[in-house]
């Protein structure tokens, strides 16, 4: 199904769920836990305290349903929420887990492993283990956006949303971002591909296949 055929089709469920229909409301948590889970995961890697942030939101979501404003794009929201709970939920969460748990916590977010990524016929091995690399260097705020983009498949609306931008400056973002990925990989990796764009996108279907 294309995204935009996808898009109607959650719009559609998300409007019964806000119309009462709990069926719907247990449609779109099994639609989309596994994209907010992996969001969750790469901002802090305490699978309890994403798990239970989830929860939350798709709590508040019922109780609140009423009155929530016209949403356009659900996953979008879904994302932009669980974000906003995990950073209210953390403190909390701290007073709870052992020093030691706590010491483990990556500091570093929307960090990639090479183990992530499925190996495929499009991407050279080469050309993988420098993306990766890549990627993992750029600024936090980038590496964020390389993940909605190309994870999530998100418009750039979508991601300003998510974001707190406007759109215009997540293009601009998302070209200074590709233009560092290209000035730090050898160009002789690069021989024959015209576009970053879709291997990228290529690199982090393989990323949710394994994942």
């Amino acid at each position: 199904m294309e995204k935009e055929d996808r898009d109607i089709q959650i719009k559609l469920v998300w409007d019964r769920m806000k119309s009462g229909d709990e069926q719907s409301l247990s449609e779109i948590f099994t639609f989309f836990y596994s994209d907010l889970y992996h969001y969750g995961i790469k901002i802090f890697d305490l699978p309890d305290l994403v798990k239970d942030s989830i929860q939350d939101v798709f709590v508040r979501i019922w109780e609140k349903r009423q009155t929530i404003g016209d949403v356009q794009h659900p996953k979008a929201y879904l994302i932009s929420s669980v974000r906003r709970k995990l950073f209210a939920n953390k403190e909390s969460y701290h007073i709870e887990v052992s020093c030691d748990r706590l010491k483990n916590e990556k500091t570093e977010n929307f960090n990639f492993a090479a183990s992530e990524f499925i190996e495929t016929e499009e991407i050279s091995y080469q050309l993988r283990q420098a993306l990766i690399k890549a990627i993992n260097n750029l600024p936090e705020r980038q590496r964020e956006l390389i993940f909605l983009r190309f994870y999530h498949n998100l418009c750039y609306l979508e991601i300003s949303r998510i974001m707190e931008v406007n759109e215009q400056t997540v293009r601009n973002l998302m070209q200074r971002t590709l233009a560092k990925l290209r000035g730090r990989i050898d160009r002789r990796l690069w021989e024959g591909i015209d576009n970053l764009d879709d291997i990228l996108l290529t690199l982090f279907v393989a990323f949710k296949k394994i994942n």
